[in-house]
């Protein structure tokens, strides 16, 4: 050992013998070769780094890979909701073109007193001619039957982009004639006008609704809430009073003293009514008065109420307003009570009732045909309006010659009680066992002149359209009202939805 190594072995020398050679293989231990060692030591490290690499580079591909397609996917839906917008708005833009064609038809020399006569309207057909522009044909189809008379494919002839396009669209059009303009008020109270909306709350079907107090509901009588509705949109801050027997009294007090205790958003608006939904705000307004009064009001400048359109309530409303003092046995100041009163309440809802059910019997296109062809009848009240008529009063004047037919005909009641919407909801099954003679309607008498100016047949001007878009799974609807008493109509409201 000491031969090998004689330096160590010097080194280690001056130690024992024993201790010598447990040094002496100390050195023999540093002397061994470890380059064999560290190449498998260095082998393992790339191999590992080589794995972090693929293991890396495989999360980086996979997320790049998931966020190109979430990418995709949302250009994806972002291109079918404009496509979907796009159809809604073509949808909107048709049936704005194809209303204002109907007073261009109105003031054309040939067509316009024919239009008039018949009092035709463009918006109760809009479905059937939205459809060319939607498949490129059209189509003349047996009502109630699957089967076809006549059909043109308007693309054979050479019209181009019509019905090449996949998705769908169409436009929902309602009129917002037949309603109370609450903003009627914002430049005054009119004693008239305030009678329209006294009468149409004075049922005594309602009587539930007012003078209550219970919970979180406070509202009180009908005339505080008409005067409550009223404060909220004219412009001064006095509080409106008004009689039980409708009529407008000296005001009293701070119109803003009915919100000190309330939880409301504003207190007083003193300005026009946006939309409905501001109703919430007033004083007493909630879900049970909108449900019951919802549907009769509008915020748009509708004048008179239309007959053709109008609603049990809103017809009750005109006749209520209309009938004779010497009916009542009350004097004119107090035609409120004309129909607070039980009976006279009774016997003009029911008949108002039967009038909205006449106007939809009329309206709906079946029922006419089966009258005329499998009835074999000319008129749907003969001797009382037109033969063949198409809709339901041609003029004001005719809408009181029904009223006049059903207070003397007792079959007439029960008749068109069966088609009214409000009869099914109020009277259920008693519906068959109203008649003119247990109303008692021959009974009463109206002031034609109050009646007919307060109603009216005229065209309607204002509309609310609801176009719908659909493309690919994705919908998109457009909710506006348009003004027709401007050329080419006046956006009045817009949502997008």
């Amino acid at each position: 050992m000491a031969e090998k190594h004689p330096e160590q072995w010097n080194k280690c020398s001056p130690i024992t013998h024993s201790v010598a050679k447990v040094c002496m293989r100390f050195w023999n231990l540093l002397d061994k070769p470890v380059a064999q060692k560290s190449i498998r030591s260095n082998r393992g490290i790339a191999l590992l780094l080589v794995l972090t690499y693929f293991v890396v580079m495989s999360a980086t591909v996979v997320s790049g890979f998931m966020s190109s397609q979430v990418s995709f996917m949302i250009a994806s839906n972002v291109r079918d909701d404009l496509k979907a917008y796009y159809k809604a708005k073509s949808a909107l833009n048709l049936g704005r073109l194809m209303l204002t064609y109907q007073y261009e038809l109105e003031a054309d020399e040939f067509f316009g007193q024919r239009i008039k006569r018949s009092n035709f309207q463009m918006y109760s057909i809009l479905d059937l001619l939205m459809t060319p522009f939607k498949t490129g044909i059209i189509t003349v189809d047996v009502p109630g039957a699957n089967h076809t008379i006549a059909s043109y494919d308007l693309k054979s002839a050479g019209v181009d982009a019509m019905g090449d396009e996949t998705g769908d669209f169409n436009v929902h059009v309602v009129p917002e004639a037949g309603r109370l303009n609450i903003n009627t008020f914002y430049t005054g109270v009119s004693q008239e006008k305030l009678y329209e909306f006294c009468m149409m709350m004075a049922s005594p079907e309602y009587n539930d609704l007012f003078d209550v107090q219970s919970g979180d509901v406070v509202r009180g009588s009908r005339m505080e809430l008409l005067a409550a509705m009223i404060d909220w949109v004219d412009p001064d801050s006095e509080k409106t009073y008004i009689t039980n027997e409708c009529k407008l009294d000296a005001p009293s007090g701070d119109e803003a003293s009915l919100y000190v205790d309330q939880r409301k958003k504003y207190k007083v608006k003193n300005a026009k009514y946006t939309t409905l939904d501001e109703l919430y705000e007033v004083a007493g307004f909630d879900d049970d008065l909108m449900e019951v009064f919802g549907e009769t009001f509008t915020v748009y400048p509708v004048e008179k109420i239309n007959v053709n359109l109008a609603s049990a309530k809103v017809l009750y409303s005109a006749l209520c307003n209309a009938v004779s003092s010497d009916s009542a046995s009350k004097t004119s100041d107090n035609r409120i009570w004309a129909c607070a009163d039980q009976t006279i309440g009774t016997q003009l809802f029911g008949l108002a009732m039967a009038l909205e059910g006449y106007q939809q019997f009329v309206s709906n296109p079946m029922n006419l045909l089966y009258l005329y062809t499998v009835q074999n009848e000319t008129s749907v009240i003969p001797g009382v309006v037109a033969n063949g008529t198409i809709i339901p009063f041609r003029n004001v004047a005719e809408f009181y010659r029904v009223v006049q037919a059903m207070q003397n005909d007792s079959e007439l009641i029960p008749k068109f009680l069966l088609y009214s919407p409000t009869a099914y909801l109020m009277l259920g099954e008693n519906i068959t066992r109203v008649t003119s003679t247990s109303l008692g309607l021959s009974n009463l008498t109206f002031d034609t002149s109050k009646l007919y100016a307060n109603i009216t047949t005229a065209s309607p001007r204002i509309f609310r359209m609801t176009a719908v878009g659909e493309y690919a799974g994705t919908q998109r609807k457009l909710s506006v009202v348009i003004d027709f008493n401007t050329t080419g109509g006046k956006f009045l409201y817009w949502r997008e939805y």
